[in-house]
């Protein structure tokens, strides 16, 4: 149990309980329980019972929600867009500007002249 209330402002601007995308019980749930969530499932803290090591293989997909706490955390995950985090993932380069602009002019170099359409 978290000694704050929970709340993410960036998402959610008038609360769990006012967005209609939470019952009243999962609002309330999230408020209460929320940073103590957050805490588990970003590793900042480590889980102190077996109820709480369930959660956190419940937040990195190894196990299934079953509790109403597990399921409105990750509804909420879910929502607001938040990403489990894995570290050794990363992402490929992306190609810039220039290049893709520059592969778009190689295109046109492909074209036949005598297949233009000359409209004298």
């Amino acid at each position: 149990m978290a000694k704050r209330r929970f709340a993410d402002d960036k998402h959610f601007r008038r609360g769990f309980s006012r967005s209609g995308a939470f019952t009243i019980k999962e609002a309330e749930l999230l408020e209460r329980c929320g940073c103590a969530f957050k805490e588990l499932d970003e590793s900042l803290r480590d889980p102190i019972d077996d109820v709480e090591a369930y959660f956190v293989s419940v937040c990195r997909g190894e196990a299934e929600a079953e509790t109403a706490e597990q399921k409105v955390w990750l509804k909420y995950k879910k929502l607001s867009g938040r990403k489990a985090f894995h570290g050794l993932v990363s992402n490929p380069p992306k190609a810039s500007v220039t290049e893709s602009a520059s592969s778009e002019d190689d295109d046109l170099d492909d074209v036949d002249p005598s297949d233009v359409e000359d409209d004298d």
